[in-house]
């Protein structure tokens, strides 16, 4: 029995070190993952190595889509598809989403997004070809019918408010073309001016974009020909011209592939993009004169990886596989740009948004 006492202590003390260990390993934040199949919000706590600890779940109305959160106020908005509605929720210091309230919407949601002064909500419908604007109230949950709807062509997928809260700017996937309209935060209302509006290559399909953090540049995947174009926005007029378009696939790739998601690092340094098909993450190092980007690598991901993240620190990139049913989490090389995977986990059928909040 005393010659078992040393391995006893030294067993002890393996366990205390590990249990040092994990505490030291800091939160950057929580991941939330929108899970289309199984009518659920999943969120996942994400820690300085990169690696995933599951925060729990709550069950959702049918189809649960496009995810904004206003960081100031802790408020997650979930566009639910199936329903025609927007859930808010109430992000605690723990991460953990409490229903606020929810409103019925003018139809499927793909895109949602705030606007800077945070007292609108912008939605983009791909099935009706329209973008609405609804007001939120003192509580931030949206009221009433829209403030305002606008037709949008064909197949809308997205809609965004510069950081100068001047101008709107929609991609119109179907129709190959991008709105570019003046907007006033005042009155919640989008121009129906088309003067600035982009025409985009023929079959290109614009889908989802970004603002470089500083530079006047904003990236834009195609989701049709695989392709990430970057526009120089006229910080006057808001108007776009074109700088460049690149491919987001090896040069040998012969399968079928549509492209699906965009995302700058905080820093500015990098841009990435996701390929389904491929399965890939196209990374891209940004010129700090130009904006212009320069290809790096395509990272094979999860299977149909349609939605993804950046965290607030740079650090990691966090990509859910539609097909996979699986998030993965990649370290970002602050030097290089290049991703190494870190942690994948199980999240459920069908995921189709990543939003990440640091954590307070």
């Amino acid at each position: 029995m005393f010659r078992l006492l040393p391995f006893v202590l030294i067993g002890v003390l393996i366990i205390s070190c590990q249990n040092l260990l994990a505490e030291d390993v800091k939160s950057l934040g929580t991941v939330y993952i929108s899970v289309g199949g199984d009518n659920k919000l999943a969120w996942f706590n994400l820690d300085e190595k990169g690696k995933l600890q599951k925060g729990g779940e709550i069950m959702t109305d049918s189809g649960p889509g496009p995810i904004v959160i206003n960081h100031k106020q802790k408020i997650l908005y979930l566009g639910i598809r199936g329903a025609k509605s927007i859930s808010a929720y109430k992000l605690s210091n723990k991460g953990t989403p409490e229903f606020l309230g929810g409103n019925p919407i003018f139809g499927n949601p793909v895109y949602l997004a705030l606007d800077p002064s945070k007292k609108w909500l912008l939605t983009s419908h791909y099935v009706e070809g329209k973008a609405c604007v609804y007001k939120l109230d003192a509580n931030g949950i949206p009221t009433g019918s829209p403030n305002q709807v606008i037709d949008a062509i064909k197949h809308p997928h997205s809609i965004q408010i510069d950081k100068s809260n001047k101008m709107a700017y929609v991609p119109n996937t179907g129709a190959d073309k991008i709105f570019a309209r003046n907007w006033d935060g005042s009155k919640g209302l989008i121009s129906t001016d088309v003067a600035n509006d982009v025409d985009t290559k023929k079959g290109s399909g614009p889908r989802h974009f970004c603002f470089h953090p500083i530079l006047p540049e904003v990236y834009f995947i195609n989701e049709k020909d695989s392709t990430v174009s970057v526009f120089e926005r006229d910080e006057i007029s808001g108007k776009l011209n074109h700088l460049q378009t690149l491919s987001t696939l090896p040069q040998n790739y012969q399968g079928p592939n549509t492209c699906a998601d965009i995302h700058v690092t905080p820093n500015g340094k990098f841009v990435y993009a996701s390929n389904r098909g491929h399965n890939s993450i196209a990374a891209y190092r940004v010129d700090a004169g130009s904006g212009k980007l320069e290809a790096i690598e395509q990272k094979v991901t999860e299977k149909i990886p349609r939605a993804f993240n950046i965290d607030p620190t740079g650090k990691f990139l966090v990509v859910a596989g539609q097909d996979s049913g699986r998030i993965a989490v990649f370290m970002i090389d602050n030097q290089t740009g290049k991703l190494t995977g870190t942690d994948s986990v199980e999240v459920g059928k069908g995921p189709a948004w990543v939003e990440i909040v640091a954590r307070p």
